[in-house]
């Protein structure tokens, strides 16, 4: 199945510079395939399908909810880490520093905020790790929320002791936790009542009604599974994973179904949705040997798609509790991500890099490029979409060198990321555009025209050097130059540029230059000799190399006629008799011009 992947490059010679795509990096290669979770980096991947610390999909969760969803997305989050009864996950959860990078991590991949499995005030762990959370909501500024979630876990010990008062120990621990947490401005409230969960309670015999009445801050009672829907004591129920001891292959379908089909049904309760990997306890002190297979991330994306079969932009469901943040022993934990089992095979053929993948195609989001002069700090170039297989470097002007390409595969939500192994990619040198205009194309000599190269470019590098030849034997340097044409002839004015890399490219024009006229006077009336009766008509010209300037009309060397212009059109009544005339013309420099006839006047 061929897939459209992340790339990086590593540059191997620095050769680029103005005209090419210059590499400024912004990130790096352990970046990109290290731990960016908040989980321990010394985590290894398990036997109950719990991954490594690695690297994880950033790809905000909404994605994966249909379009116009608006409701709040929680993480079930436990807080019991470091103690002697648990795994060994390589932190302990009462850390302020592990709660700031869970929630950092949380709000990365579009989580709204935690639903702490909360064991009551007398157990020092969880419950220092949930005031510590409360904290850190705090410090986000309204970005980050919290709830509290009493786990059946607070309730045993009271359960387990001759006469004591299960339902008022309940009543204690919430009223704690209303003036603990729930005043907090980071607690989750809705219509400003804040949203108390339970979780596994209805083990024990509960006056739910003395509850209601006992606890201050008139919470709303949110516990689990469809049933809880038609308790009038409870204000909504929220699904959770629900494996078949007996039946790995069952993903809970069913159950979500019934779930999201009562909590239609009852449409003054308010329904938290699930998503959850799978499930699988065999690593729990407390194990049942019960699993729900993960299926390479297919349950995880099932799961987020059964919420579309029943809610829409027109029938919203209100909210939607992951299962699980961290809890490692029953193999829910979405810390480390959810493994796609993805692999990726790249190769390269000119400039281009194609690949292929191995796995579930709908485990990939997208793809981006990177590039390296070193290996180590990677600049972005693009986003290439997952309908994509491969990468054309002809069109992003690398400087021409040997280069080192990766093929990251960036997951779906909370999907792991995967790099593929090197390629390597060599870039070829482009040769220059060679631009010319010239001004004028055209005059009569002597004639001075300019060349202008300046617009030449190179595509992958700079002009190192222009020369401009005017076709008669005459070539300068530069990106402009001047040249004076004295002799008359078509002329071809090339423009050679050459890169850095010696290539050359060239650019032509034409120039046209028309020999002058001959200097001097031309008389077109009256004609030589002519015999003219009544008033004589002149008409005279004057050309130079320089501007004439004035014309003069001599009669018998007498001026009769004078005109500051290169021509004569005029009428003249002389006396009677042959005449000498004389037609003068004076250029610019003082340069004088004569032409002399004879005529007859009656």
């Amino acid at each position: 199945m061929k897939q459209t992947y992340l790339l990086f490059f590593l540059l191997i010679a620095p050769l680029w510079a103005f005209g090419s795509t210059p590499v400024t990096p912004n990130t790096t290669l352990a970046r990109e395939t290290g731990n960016n979770t908040s989980a321990a980096s010394t985590f290894r991947t398990q036997t109950n399908g719990n991954l490594g610390a690695g690297n994880v999909s950033k790809v905000p969760l909404r994605s994966l909810l249909y379009p116009g969803f608006s409701g709040k997305l929680y993480m079930h989050f436990m807080p019991w880490f470091g103690g002697s009864n648990h795994m060994n996950v390589g932190y302990a959860s009462n850390s302020a520093t592990q709660v700031a990078n869970q929630v950092t991590d949380m709000i990365s991949r579009g989580i709204d905020g935690a639903i702490v499995d909360w064991y009551g005030p007398n157990n020092s762990l969880t419950n220092q790790t949930t005031q510590l959370l409360r904290a850190e909501a705090e410090r986000r500024g309204g970005k980050f929320q919290f709830a509290i979630m009493e786990d059946v876990g607070a309730l045993k010990s009271c359960a387990s002791t001759p006469g004591c008062d299960v339902t008022g120990q309940l009543i204690s621990d919430l009223t704690y936790a209303y003036n603990t947490y729930e005043k907090s401005t980071a607690y989750i409230r809705y219509n400003g009542r804040p949203a108390v969960f339970f979780f596994g309670v209805e083990a024990y015999s509960i006056d739910w009604t003395r509850v209601a009445a006992s606890v201050p801050g008139n919470p709303l009672f949110f516990q689990r599974n469809a049933g809880t829907f038609s308790k009038g004591t409870f204000d909504g129920a929220y699904a959770w994973p629900s494996p078949n001891a007996s039946n790995p292959a069952d993903i809970g379908m069913s159950y979500l179904d019934y779930f999201y089909n009562t909590g239609l049904s009852h449409p003054a309760s308010l329904a938290f949705g699930t998503g959850y990997k799978g499930f699988n306890d065999k690593l729990a002190a407390w194990t049942a040997n019960r699993v729900t297979n993960q299926n390479c991330g297919q349950t995880f994306l099932k799961t987020f798609a059964e919420i579309a079969k029943y809610y829409s932009v027109n029938r919203q469901l209100f909210a939607v509790q992951l299962a699980t943040w961290n809890d490692y022993e029953e193999g829910t934990e979405l810390e480390t991500g959810v493994d796609n089992c993805v692999s990726i095979q790249a190769s390269s053929a000119g400039t281009k890099v194609s690949w292929s993948i191995t796995g579930n195609p709908n485990t990939i989001d997208h793809y981006t490029v990177f590039v390296s002069t070193d290996g180590t700090n990677l600049m972005t170039v693009d986003d290439v979409p997952a309908t994509q297989s491969s990468y054309d470097f002809s069109g992003y002007a690398l400087a021409a060198g040997k280069y080192t390409v990766y093929v990251k595969a960036v997951g779906a939500p909370f999907m792991s990321n995967h790099m593929s192994g090197a390629v390597s990619l060599t870039i070829g040198n482009q040769p220059p555009i060679a631009r010319l205009t010239v001004t004028p194309s055209s005059g009569t000599a002597p004639v001075m025209v300019g060349a202008n190269a300046a617009a030449s470019s190179d595509p992958d590098g700079y002009i190192a050097k222009t020369t401009i030849d005017f076709g008669d034997g005459t070539v300068l340097s530069g990106t402009t130059a001047s040249h004076a044409y004295t002799k008359a002839g078509t002329y071809t004015i090339t423009a050679t540029v050459t890169d850095n890399n010696a290539a050359t490219a060239r650019a032509g024009a034409t120039v046209s230059v028309a020999a002058p006229a001959a200097s001097g006077v031309s008389v077109s009336s009256p004609a030589p000799n002519a015999t003219i009766t009544g008033a004589v008509k002149f008409v005279a010209s004057a050309t130079a190399v320089n501007p004439i300037t004035s014309m003069r009309i001599y009669v018998d060397n007498v001026s009769k006629y004078a005109v500051n212009a290169s021509s004569i059109n005029t009428t003249l009544t002389l006396p009677v008799g042959t005449r000498a005339i004389t037609i003068q013309a004076w250029d610019s420099k003082g340069n004088v011009y004569k032409s002399g006839l004879s005529i007859t006047v009656k």
